[in-house]
């Protein structure tokens, strides 16, 4: 046997080898890529959630600057009422004073909905961006998965083709009659 002989088959075997790799180096960065989408999804997702709390705490202190002012009406009013000789339970005074009341708790309630309302949002968007983050890496893992059937196809292939060339190599040089790999085994046990 030649030297020669062992050159397409072993061309075929590293090309074999080659490929597979290159399938499971393919899946790995699937995997890989996966991974940092669903970190940074996290992270944009910590973001979110820090934003609707930020988003509380503004409505939380528009509602006591609602309050603050209403008081500063309040006060003022009655510092009014007080100069210009009238008492503070005179009857528009109190109605003057009920009516800065009742805005300032509507407006105080208004602050707090809209902070609580940018809070929900804010914590909705977090939830779906790590939704996205997750589906993201279950598909790398499939894709990558589907990346390992294709190396091992690969190698059957491979493995198909090199028996083949076994077949068209060696099969007439043995001198017993076998064909196929079996002769191809037995030239490699009596050289």
């Amino acid at each position: 046997m030649a030297l020669s002989d062992f050159l397409a088959p072993s061309l075929q075997v590293g090309a074999t080898i080659l490929s597979a790799g290159s399938q499971i180096a393919k899946g790995n960065a699937y995997r890989a890529v996966g991974q940092r989408k669903k970190a940074l999804s996290e992270f944009e997702a910590q973001q979110l959630e820090t934003e609707a709390e930020g988003a509380q705490g503004i409505g939380l202190r528009g509602a006591q600057d609602e309050r603050l002012k209403a008081q500063v009406v309040n006060s003022l009013a009655l510092a009014r009422a007080a100069a210009s000789g009238a008492g503070a339970s005179d009857p528009t005074v109190l109605n003057l004073l009920a009516q800065t009341s009742g805005e300032s708790a509507y407006r105080q309630a208004l602050a707090m909905y809209e902070g609580e309302a940018q809070a929900r949002l804010d914590r909705m968007r977090a939830s779906a961006v790590r939704y996205e983050g997750d589906t993201a890496a279950s598909d790398a893992n499939i894709a990558a998965g589907q990346t390992g059937i294709g190396a091992l196809s690969t190698v059957l292939s491979g493995g198909a083709k090199v028996m083949s060339m076994y077949d068209k190599y060696w099969a007439g040089k043995d001198s017993a009659g076998l064909s196929g790999g079996s002769a191809m085994l037995d030239n490699f046990d009596n050289p």
